[in-house]
């Protein structure tokens, strides 16, 4: 037994994360709401769900559709994006956890820099290296590769880009596989994503070894 892989660890500790958008575009989109847990081992410690104000906020079809978005409801969490940035990047830049999270890599990270650049803040991606993207964990799974630890972030880069026909890994299908239960309505609020998507990395490392 290797107790030196993180399925062993149950000192380290985790910032898993989510944000909900106003669209898909990796440039302009802004993030509405940002949900992050802090968990260690096996247990999550901490929850946090929070709302970001833009006051010309405009949601794409699609992406309200898909988020069940509610204006009325929004408008009466959301805060000051300085506000909820301060609570949230002193977790993600705490080099203490590992950073996790569904897609991070294709999107989320892109997100997080759309929210920096409104508040006049420069790029900083140095939190980057200590993600670990269940997406590309579920597409090395099922080619059956094993991680490069040398090039680690290069190495779930590629598998995150990686397209094969009839391959589904999203989160609802990684569910499933896993046998999680879970409610499908609630799927695509931040919160609820992220603590299915905890549950779906336990067990991953049981199937690649990190």
């Amino acid at each position: 037994m290797n107790d030196q892989l993180l399925r062993f660890d149950k000192k380290q500790k985790y910032l898993v994360l989510d944000t909900e958008t106003e669209g898909l575009n990796l440039i302009k989109s802004r993030p509405y709401q940002i949900s992050w847990i802090i968990a260690q081992g096996d247990n999550i410690l901490e929850e946090n769900d929070r709302y970001i104000w833009w006051d010309d906020l405009h949601m794409s079809e699609d992406a309200a559709r898909i988020t069940k978005f509610n204006y009325n409801y929004y408008k009466s969490k959301a805060e000051d994006p300085e506000v909820v940035w301060a609570d949230f990047s002193k977790e993600l830049y705490n080099p203490e956890y590992k950073v996790v999270g569904q897609n991070l890599l294709g999107f989320d990270v892109y997100m997080i820099n759309v929210w920096r650049k409104l508040m006049g803040l420069g790029s900083d991606h140095s939190y980057v290296d200590r993600i670990i993207d269940t997406l590309s964990l579920a597409r090395a799974i099922a080619k059956e590769d094993k991680p490069d630890f040398d090039n680690f972030l290069c190495w779930q880069y590629g598998w995150n880009n990686f397209f094969q026909r009839g391959l589904r890994t999203g989160q609802a299908t990684l569910l499933k596989k896993y046998n999680i239960p879970h409610d499908k309505d609630r799927l695509h609020d931040a919160l609820y994503d992220i603590k299915m998507n905890f549950k779906i990395f336990r067990k991953q490392l049981f199937e690649i070894e990190l």
